[in-house]
């Protein structure tokens, strides 16, 4: 089935969810109609930052302000939008993705299960995967620091994702890291795999460098990695799933059975 994937490529201004809205909105001006099932992907926290103490002074953005744009963006465009927003129960708060569908309503979410180290002081880590069905195609979700642990991706292949989605916040040094952890879950996997990282500076002195991007089953990286403010639209087609995996067999090469089974010796 053929889709196309929109990354929005973006800064992000702390604290500033209507500036950040403007952004996306005005980047999204460029989009322009393309064949098959549509998807939009923000960064991670793409509309207030890690800057936690906005967290309380400027409330919950989902449900709220952040999946009501995301709902909006879905409409007009007639696509799944996809990003991550601050979900608050309590006095503790999930770092939470949105999936919107084309007419506009809430398709599910998923909790962030590994927020990166201080993220724990301030996100609870979520307890279950979670795939979606957009007209057809099976996509998977995971948040940033998920991408770090193969394991999720593999179970998400195992239960039928053909799609994996990945806003990031990946902070510089880490661009080796960040492209080779993307394009290793999709050869590892014999999937896509889109994952969009934000750019610019950042809070505590942090700056980020793009490379946003989307590498198809083979592990050929669809477009250009920069760091530049962009919108970034590249087609796939999950007919190449199939193709892939009946020439090289991993799935039906596993041996599951001796998975679970480790032979130690001593000295």
């Amino acid at each position: 089935m053929e889709f196309s994937m929109t990354l929005v490529q973006m800064p992000c201004v702390e604290g500033d969810r209507e500036e950040n809205f403007n952004t996306a909105r005005r980047l999204l001006e460029q989009l322009k109609p393309t064949p098959g099932v549509q998807f939009i992907l923000l960064p991670e926290l793409f509309a207030i930052g890690f800057r936690y103490e906005d967290y309380r002074k400027d409330g919950p953005g989902v449900p709220g302000p952040t999946s009501d744009f995301l709902t909006a963006v879905a409409e007009e465009y007639n696509a799944y939008a996809v990003g991550t927003g601050i979900e608050r129960t309590g006095e503790r708060f999930y770092n939470t993705l949105v999936m919107a569908r084309p007419n506009g309503k809430v398709a599910g979410t998923y909790r962030k299960m590994h927020p990166f180290q201080d993220e724990r002081d301030v996100f609870m880590g979520g307890e279950t995967m979670t795939i979606f069905d957009c007209s057809g195609i099976n996509v998977g979700v995971q948040i940033c620091y998920d991408i770090r642990f193969p394991e999720v991706t593999r179970k998400l292949a195992l239960e039928g994702a053909e799609l994996i989605l990945v806003p990031a916040a990946f902070p510089d040094p880490r661009n080796e890291h960040w492209n080779t952890l993307v394009r290793a879950r999709a050869i590892e996997n014999q999937l896509y795999v889109a994952a969009v990282n934000r750019i610019g500076f950042g809070y505590e002195g942090k700056t980020y460098f793009g490379h946003s991007q989307m590498v198809d089953p083979w592990g050929v990286i669809l477009g250009r990695r920069n760091s530049l403010e962009r919108l970034i639209t590249l087609q796939g087609n999950t007919d190449v799933i199939e193709a892939v995996r009946s020439q090289i067999t991993c799935y039906a090469d596993r041996s599951p059975t001796g998975y679970d089974n480790i032979v130690r010796f001593e000295e």
